[in-house]
């Protein structure tokens, strides 16, 4: 008998080391940490301490050298742009000495082929809240100039004459006389420039198109992205661990909480005024009725208080920055919504948001929570193709390989009559159409496996088509940006 199950444990030992070697001929890294979190079930979580200005971070970096290509960075750890960035603007918006001016697209285009470094988020901010987040009180002359940031540059191509420009996507500001100190940012574009770095051109360079469409995209990659395998943030079935959750959120003896558990695995916590519960998936939704005739709205306070909240329920994930910013109304009483995302790797998690949540949602009414939901994936290790065996596709690939049915979904979104429509026009239309590329991770778990996949993200007037990175498939049909 006991020959025989050494037998066995010799052929399983023999199928796991096997399994190992045909995994590394596809995939060069199988790192420690995933072997540990088989052979021990958990990885210890690191709660982001919650400074306000880390809660704003770009989407992507453009770098401008003049005179040749600029770069574009989707990750910023190496060269920490976005923090020294952050000084320079902290500068500029609380100088009472300043210039506003307004320019045409063609000269902002001009000065950001120049050396400079631009920052791009993935959702508009209010300026003022924008200034509050980074501690700055912004000037009202910059207000009033532009209500919305979706990026800045600063330009640095004179000593004498550096300058920011703010934009909203439909207007440019431009910013200057301000005297601010520019050396350690122009070393570290001196160091990009010198490095192998992935160059961008112009959507109007790469697809040979009339419309002069100045979005800047990589014609090809120089780095391969891991796949991240992750576990749910809470483990549906430890009843301690669930009980431990309720015990933040109702903040007394649970024996007074009715505690249900339905059909498809979800678990409810419920009193007369809060309502916690925690699905299947992961998912967390906590429920308070609010007090009617609540204070009116201030969106620093309110954030300020969903940030608070948060600190204390549950915390936050690595790299958690503020998404967007609703406003909402209950019951004659109005508030806001704020999203949170976070990034994994430098990219942020995303999923199909019709299906399943990737972030924390949080509605507040000044000091009181009405709602908060999360869902947030931990990460157990990472799997990076082998360069001989795959490489990641650039964005310019990724539109060239689905271009037809990029062009099919546009028409059909715009509800565009072919036959009133020359190809040659539609052509034209689709490729003026392209506003963004982004990189993200993609939370693919309705097809069964646990792992983020490197995506693309392609822009197209509002819709965001999302695109396996290696294989170029589509992974979703259009969701609004």
């Amino acid at each position: 008998m006991k020959r025989k199950e050494r037998v066995k444990s010799f052929l399983l030992a023999f199928l796991v080391l096997i399994t190992i070697y045909l995994v590394q001929q596809l995939w060069v890294e199988f790192p420690e940490e995933l072997f540990s979190y088989l052979a021990f079930g958990q990885e210890s979580n690191d709660v982001k301490e919650s400074a306000m200005s880390d809660f704003i971070m770009p989407e992507k970096y453009l770098i401008s050298f003049g005179g040749k290509n600029p770069a574009i960075l989707y990750f910023d750890e190496t060269y920490d742009l976005w923090n020294k960035g952050k000084e320079i603007l902290k500068t500029v918006f609380q100088s009472k000495n300043i210039k506003i001016e307004e320019m045409t697209d063609e000269e902002f285009e001009e000065s950001r082929k120049k050396r400079a470094v631009g920052f791009h988020f993935s959702n508009d901010i209010y300026t003022f809240v924008f200034g509050k987040i980074l501690d700055a009180d912004i000037t009202s002359s910059i207000t009033e100039s532009i209500r919305k940031i979706n990026s800045i540059y600063i330009c640095l191509d004179s000593p004498t004459n550096n300058f920011i420009v703010i934009s909203d996507r439909m207007s440019y500001i431009k910013i200057s006389g301000v005297d601010f100190s520019s050396d350690n940012i122009k070393n570290e574009i001196n160091k990009i420039s010198k490095s192998d770095y992935t160059r961008a051109y112009t959507v109007a360079e790469l697809l040979a198109t009339d419309n002069k469409n100045n979005t800047y995209i990589p014609y090809e990659v120089k780095f391969n992205l891991p796949q991240i395998h992750v576990q749910k943030e809470i483990d549906i079935s430890n009843e301690l661990e669930e009980n431990n959750i309720a015990a933040l959120f109702f903040n007394r003896d649970l024996a007074y909480i009715r505690r249900i558990e339905e059909n498809d695995g979800s678990v409810i916590y419920i009193d007369s005024q809060r309502t916690l519960k925690i699905h299947e998936n992961g998912t967390l939704e906590f429920f308070k009725s609010v007090e009617a005739n609540a204070e009116t709205a201030n969106p620093i306070m309110s954030l300020n208080n969903a940030i608070d909240f948060i600190d204390t329920h549950m915390g936050w994930p690595k790299n958690a920055y503020l998404y967007k910013i609703d406003e909402i109304d209950f019951e004659n009483n109005n508030g806001y919504r704020f999203t949170f995302k976070y990034k994994l790797y430098g990219l942020t998690v995303i999923s199909n948001e019709n299906e399943t949540l990737n972030a924390i949602e949080i509605e507040m009414f000044n000091n009181q929570v009405k709602s908060y939901r999360r869902h947030i994936w931990e990460e157990i290790g990472t799997v990076t193709p082998k360069s001989s065996y795959k490489n990641m596709l650039s964005a310019n690939d990724i539109i060239n390989k689905n271009y037809g049915d990029i062009k099919d979904r546009f028409i059909e979104k715009n509800n565009i009559d072919v036959d009133t429509v020359s190809a040659e026009e539609l052509d034209e239309n689709v490729k003026l159409a392209i506003k963004n590329a982004s990189l993200a991770y993609y939370d693919n778990s309705k097809e069964g496996t646990q792992a983020l996949k490197p995506v693309w993200i392609i822009d197209l007037e509002g819709y965001g088509y999302i695109f396996d990175a290696y294989d170029g498939y589509v992974e979703n049909g259009g969701n609004p940006r």
